[in-house]
């Protein structure tokens, strides 16, 4: 006999899926701030402009000389001596910051066409393993450079192809003045969760990076542009040669970022024993490498590839100068 359901009866729910306990997933659901506007306001005028900010000028001064008074007022015997040390100190560092500023605002950007190719040359001189689609996706050589500041509050990145043409930016967005002021007087840098915004040439954000707080292991987390999980690099060591790891959203392990040598400026990322990609650390020179925190690197990427995979080899340089470089900073 043909029974037929009641339609008076709610329908019963569908059974319960399996869960794979040995899966393991990365809890990646940290806040971040509101994403900055890429377009005009509505009504005209350009890109709505942050609310002026206070120079800080005095506080570099203040910071700079407070640090050298420290350190040599012992040495040189009498305060004359120490503050117009200070001062000249002062005085050729504000004028080397000023000399740089007055680069970007005429070309641009810190670095010209000709500075990044003489970059390449000392990374070994690097052609495009594959056919390029003009995008910072899509490219198969990056130069990420670090821009130089003598006390970082924001820190921001210009992103370059192999020729030397601007792809696009990485600045650093969501933090507070008490936050800036703690960076400024502080160490405590590795103690704060920082957000990166990845954009192209044009503005537009092409992905989103969070570096939660850590204390001695770095995990940077990726995000697409609508806020959606990518994967995550998470550093396994502390001691010898750096290794990190490559994961997607469900914590499948995709490949590895591996350091060549105790220095960590050289890493590649592996996957299944096949190189795809190669991070270099190049020399900045000597008045950035005393006076800030910049790096440059070199990202070569040797097949094309596909999501996610693509947009972690993105993140990495990012991931490597915030796991290895970025900490020591500060009057502390």
């Amino acid at each position: 006999m043909t029974t037929f359901p009641d339609p008076s009866r709610p329908p019963m729910p569908p059974p319960p899926r399996p869960v794979d306990h040995t899966q393991r997933v990365d809890v990646p659901a940290l806040p971040r701030p509101a994403h900055p506007p890429m377009h005009p306001p509505p009504g005209g005028g350009g890109r709505s402009r942050a609310p002026r900010r206070p120079p800080f000028g005095i506080v570099v001064g203040a910071a700079i000389a407070f640090r050298l008074l420290r350190q040599t007022a012992g040495q040189l015997g009498g305060a004359p001596a120490v503050i117009g040390l200070a001062v000249a100190v002062w005085g050729a560092m504000l004028g080397w910051r000023w000399w740089q500023r007055a680069k970007v605002a005429r070309q641009g950007t810190e670095h010209t066409a000709s500075d990044i190719r003489e970059q390449l040359v000392r990374a070994g001189g690097v052609a495009p393993a594959f056919v390029e689609d003009g995008s910072l996706l899509g490219a198969s050589v990056l130069v990420v450079n670090q821009r130089s500041k003598l006390l970082e509050v924001n820190t921001q990145y210009d992103i370059f192809g192999g020729e030397g043409q601007l792809l696009g930016h990485i600045g650093q967005i969501g933090q507070t003045r008490a936050k800036q002021v703690a960076r400024v007087l502080t160490s405590f840098d590795q103690f704060f969760t920082h957000h990166f915004d990845v954009t192209d040439a044009a503005g537009r954000t092409v992905l989103r990076i969070t570096r939660p707080r850590k204390w001695f292991r770095t995990k940077v987390q990726v995000f697409d542009r609508n806020d959606v999980f990518i994967g995550s690099i998470v550093q396994r060591n502390v001691f010898g040669k750096i290794h990190f790891v490559l994961r997607d959203a469900a914590g499948t392990v995709l490949g590895s970022l591996d350091a060549e040598n105790w220095r960590a400026w050289d890493f590649a990322v592996n996957q299944s024993g096949v190189e795809l990609a190669r991070v270099t650390k190049t020399w900045e020179g000597w008045m950035r490498a005393y006076a800030t925190t910049a790096d440059h690197y070199v990202v070569r990427v040797h097949h094309r590839l596909g999501d996610p995979v693509r947009a972690l080899v993105v993140a990495t340089a990012l991931s490597i100068d915030l796991a290895l470089k970025q900490d020591a900073r500060g009057l502390g």
